[in-house]
């Protein structure tokens, strides 16, 4: 009887044991599926010596991402990456572009109007997204950078462009 119950104690602690390691390698895959996104856009710009100083907007739509980062200058450049067979790639970034398209993602276009009484920009009729991003350069001295960021089917010209103002 002593043996039956030893041989069930063992048995137990052993699938007790088991299931903690299944536990802790399920977990670590999901930590690793979770190195952020944010980690995975930046390894794939340094890998397509992509330059920048700070990635200031992202965008998920269908299995593209549309990103808006800040570069060395101050300005803002415009990229596209593709979520694709488990695996992101890299579709096209661009410096101080304005309108960034390739093979079969959207149309993204970025508005930077000089009049600061612009409340709402429109392509092809609908709101485009405002973005206010804040620079912060010293303790006392932040750069507001404002603009609006599009995403179309069909490429964007002037006269599909519509401001409003207060």
């Amino acid at each position: 009887m002593m043996k039956i119950m030893t041989s069930l104690w063992l048995f137990t602690l052993l699938v007790a044991c088991s299931f903690d390691q299944e536990d802790k390698a399920i977990k670590e895959t999901s930590d690793q599926q979770s190195v952020t996104l944010q980690q995975q856009i930046e390894n794939l710009m340094q890998e397509n010596n992509y330059v920048y100083d700070e990635i200031i907007d992202l965008n998920i739509i269908d299995n593209f991402i549309y990103s808006v980062s800040l570069n060395h200058n101050g300005g803002l450049d415009l990229a596209i990456m593709k979520y694709e067979d488990s695996k992101l790639k890299w579709v096209v970034g661009d410096v101080s572009a304005t309108i960034l398209n390739k093979k079969d993602s959207r149309y993204m276009y970025m508005i930077q109007p000089d009049d600061p009484n612009i409340t709402q920009v429109n392509v092809f009729g609908k709101p485009a997204k405002a973005v206010t991003y804040y620079d912060v350069k010293t303790e006392d001295f932040t750069r507001e950078i404002k603009y609006w960021i599009a995403y179309s089917e069909e490429e964007p010209t002037p006269s599909d462009v519509e401001y409003l103002k207060n």
